[in-house]
Order: C-alpha cells, then structure tokens, then sequence
C-alpha cells in the first residue's frame, strides 16, 4: 500500500486545506484561481475555443446585432442629408432603414440604394467596412479553430460499480469512444485515488489495474481495478470505503488518427457514485453477421 502512494498528482502536500473533488465529473479541475483580475486571468480566445456551441453562436449573433446598432445611431447622429436613397421618412422606418444599411457595410455587400454622401457619414461607414472585416476574420478563425481542435469522443458511465472479481472483488468503471471515425489507438488508462487520512487530511494512491492499455478502442472498455494486496481498500469492507470518501480520477490517452495527434480525457467518481453490489451488462452483440455496439447501455448496471 506504501509503495502506491502517489506525490506527483500536481494537487500539491497541503492535502487537508482542498476542498470538495479534485475533478469535476466533466473531467475539469475544481480549482477557481483568485488574487489577479478577470483580464489577466482569462483567455478570451481560449474561452471562445472551449465553450459550449450555442454560447458561440449566440455571442456572434449578439456581437452582430449591437454593433450594427452602434452604427445605426451614429448614421441616425450623422443627419438626414448624410445618406442618400433612404425613402422612409417616419422614425421606426428609417431606424430600419439604416440599421440594414449598416449591415451590408458591416458585411461589405452594399447593395446600392442606400449610399453616403457625406463627408461624416463617409467616415463612419469606412471605419465600419473596417470593423466588419476584421471581424469576419476573427469569426472566420474562431470556427477553423474549433473545427479543427483537437478532442477525444470519450464517455465515461455515471457510476463506478463494487463488484466481485475472480477470487475477490474491483471497482469497475467503462468507457467508450460514441464517433464512428474518431477511434483511438494505443489507448492507455491512470487511476489515482484520493482518501481521507486519520488526521482528516488526504492522501492519494496510484491504483493498480488488469488492464491500462489496448492497442485499438473500437468497442466499450471496462477499466477494472483489483482489489487485491496492492490496493489502498484491501481488506476494507463497503462501509470502512465509504468512510474513506474516495475519489477516482481517471485520465485516458490515445492517438486520434483523424486530427493526427495525441487526445485526453478526464472523468472522476465521488463516494456517491460509487454502486456496491452491480455489474455492468453486455453493450454489443452480434448480428448480420457484425458486431453492434449499443452506446445507449453505457451506464446499464444490474445487481450480482
């Protein structure tokens, strides 16, 4: 048990001062960084690489919006005579009027009706066309980035099961890769565990498995981690487990051959998704002649 114990989790040796999980159960890192602002914290670009697509696109769609709007007021600002073609002489009307006008210079379509003629105006709409190609550029790239970046198309099932394994018992968790062209190969798996020390600090363990690596991740693979003499829960029952209030982290690598590189993925499994008692069932099966994996069984457990 000694000899697992593991010091180079990166979580540091002032164990007793971490709280809640070191991994969230989306494999992100529970960690909120304070002392500096948000400007030098963050990382815009990264942000907008990294977040979920509707967020993206609603960013993009609102930018467009107000920004359009910025130029609709200054056209409105810059006077009547400013602008020629526009025919609407009510307020919403010509509102409108110029609010799509700023849009085909935003997006340099210009369509011909509407046209400044105005030195201002001549001005506003030249630094917008600007504006408006610089930013298509940034979008532009922003898409290419988050098309192009790479990441792994792993599931983790919700639980981690206590079951019996060969002479004894294991922990059992399962993964699968759900993109048809996205399989990984040379895949490799690390288990660490983190438990409450008797000083109500923790301590983490490096975990022992039968398997931590397949050449090929075309089907589910169930990571099994013996219970045996090796294992910081040997000799423990279910409730001296619990009392411990582990936490699983799991980090899975292996080459993607669609983006030619090197994808990660994190999960982790708290104490309360911890199932004592279940066994994964089967996720493929044969038929026609192939095998078909049911990606929908992922997390299904039943009782030994």
């Amino acid at each position: 048990m000694i000899e697992n114990v593991n010091q180079d989790t990166g979580f540091g040796e002032r164990t007793s001062d971490m709280g809640g999980r070191m991994v969230n159960k989306d494999g992100s890192f529970n960690i909120k960084r304070i002392g500096i602002s948000v400007r030098d914290r963050a990382s815009g670009y990264q942000s907008m690489l990294t977040m979920p697509r509707w967020r993206f696109l609603s960013i993009i769609f609102i930018f467009y919006f107000l920004i359009n709007c910025f130029f609709t007021a200054l056209y409105w600002l810059a006077g009547p005579s400013g602008l020629q073609g526009v025919e609407k002489v009510r307020f919403w009307g010509r509102i409108k009027e110029l609010f799509f006008f700023s849009t085909q210079t935003f997006t340099t379509v210009g369509y011909g009706r509407v046209n400044p003629v105005g030195e201002i105006t001549n001005w506003i709409a030249a630094i917008e066309s600007l504006i408006g190609f610089l930013s298509f550029a940034i979008a532009a790239g922003l898409l290419y980035g988050r098309f192009s970046r790479p990441r792994s198309f792993i599931r983790f099932s919700e639980s981690m099961v206590y079951a019996k394994y060969k002479e004894g018992y294991a922990l059992m968790f399962r993964l699968v890769c759900y993109k048809d062209d996205h399989l990984l190969t040379n895949a490799e798996v690390r288990l660490n565990a983190r438990i409450v020390t008797k000083n109500k600090g923790y301590q983490f363990f490096n975990l022992n498995l039968e398997r931590s690596h397949v050449d090929s991740l075309v089907l589910n693979w169930t990571v099994v981690h013996p219970i045996d003499e090796h294992s910081p829960f040997f000799g423990l029952s279910q409730k001296d487990i619990v009392n411990l209030q582990p936490e699983i982290s799991a980090y899975l690598s292996g080459f993607d051959e669609v983006y030619s590189s090197v994808v990660v993925a994190r999960a982790s499994y708290a104490i309360k998704d911890f199932k004592f008692g279940f066994k994964f069932l089967p996720m493929y099966f044969s038929r026609n002649q192939r095998t078909e994996l049911d990606l929908s069984k992922l997390n299904l457990i039943d009782q030994e």
